[in-house]
């Protein structure tokens, strides 16, 4: 098998994107900062998602140093219903690292954008690539999956980017074509070949390749939810101690909650409604009560009373949103 001509392969991908290229906010001035944001957001998170995110969050955070000065549950609120938490948090860090150890400007440099928290060897080569147009490679989903075709091998991708942005003209057009390629035209199932710019120098032609991996099957569950409501209208919420979810905020769920050590006592009447979510491989069905608490509550920390006018304010997974418009509808 032939291998493409590189320079070919480079020009052709550049002269494509800048025909094609899709009119996202973070490309106007490539500004590093918001460069930056978009390119975490986009981590396992679809772009029809992530744009009426990345826009509140710039409005609310419009520069590196006012994120860097924000406190963990305002960058939290501001991610609520985003996915994958832990990607704030180290954006948050990260910024913090930005404005200690380079002056609030963003670097340039894979090894120095490697050295911030949050930041791996594909964010640090899109930043470089994107937003200081750095001859830097990238490997995503999208771009393994146009590499793997166009060379007819899903081996060593990282060299294939390497080889080929070595090759190119404006990295910040070449990388950033690689990723709209596999967005729009080599898409996982039924690629458009015949629209691909490159369709003269792929190997595949098709959508044989990557080869599917085996998916675990979902894992199904049932979860009540109890909607407990005080004189004042005001909700009980949960915040979250785990890991994951440090600091978010919950209904209360499931057959038992810790109130001070002591199990929250719940009497659930009411079926307000039920709805999906899905959480990686986890499909849930939530049934949402309204409920009342026996007995008398203890001071805790771990709960808290919340104007439901007020979730915005507070960081909060994207199910609790959907179980209030059950309950407020809105």
């Amino acid at each position: 098998m032939q291998a493409p001509d590189l320079l070919c392969v480079a020009r052709k991908i550049e002269s494509w994107f800048a025909r094609h290229q899709r009119p996202l906010p973070w490309r106007d001035g490539y500004d590093p900062y918001r460069v930056w944001v978009s390119e975490v957001m986009l981590q396992q998170t679809r772009m029809e998602v992530v744009l009426p995110y990345f826009a509140n969050f710039i409005a609310r955070f419009p520069t590196i140093e006012a994120l860097a000065a924000a406190s963990e549950q305002d960058v939290m609120a501001a991610w609520s219903g985003l996915g994958y938490y832990r990607r704030a948090r180290m954006l948050r860090d990260g910024a913090r690292a930005v404005v200690e150890r380079f002056g609030g400007r963003v670097p340039a440099g894979v090894a120095e954008l490697q050295s911030l928290p949050g930041i791996g060897r594909y964010t640090a080569g899109a930043i470089a690539s994107v937003a200081f147009n750095r001859r830097a490679p990238i490997v995503d989903g999208n771009v393994a999956r146009v590499l793997a075709r166009l060379f007819g091998s899903e081996d060593v991708p990282w060299t294939r980017a390497e080889e080929l942005v070595a090759a190119c003209k404006r990295p910040r057009n070449f990388n950033q074509g690689l990723m709209e390629l596999g967005a729009l035209i080599c898409t996982p199932r039924k690629p458009s070949c015949l629209v691909c710019p490159v369709r003269g120098e792929c190997a595949t032609r098709g959508d044989d390749l990557p080869r599917p991996k085996e998916k675990k099957p979902p894992h199904a569950l049932n979860i009540p939810l109890y909607l407990i409501t005080d004189r004042r209208g005001r909700v009980l919420m949960r915040r979250e101690s785990g890991p994951l979810m440090n600091a978010m905020y919950h209904l209360p769920h499931g057959t038992t909650s810790l109130l001070s050590g002591q199990p929250l006592d719940v009497d659930a009447h009411d079926l307000l409604g039920s709805f999906k979510h899905t959480v990686t491989t986890r499909r849930i069905e939530f049934a949402l009560y309204r409920a009342n608490v026996r007995g008398r509550m203890r001071r805790s920390a771990e709960y808290v009373w919340l104007d439901p006018q007020s979730l915005g304010k507070v960081p909060h997974p994207s199910y609790v949103r959907k179980a209030f418009r059950i309950a407020y509808g809105s």
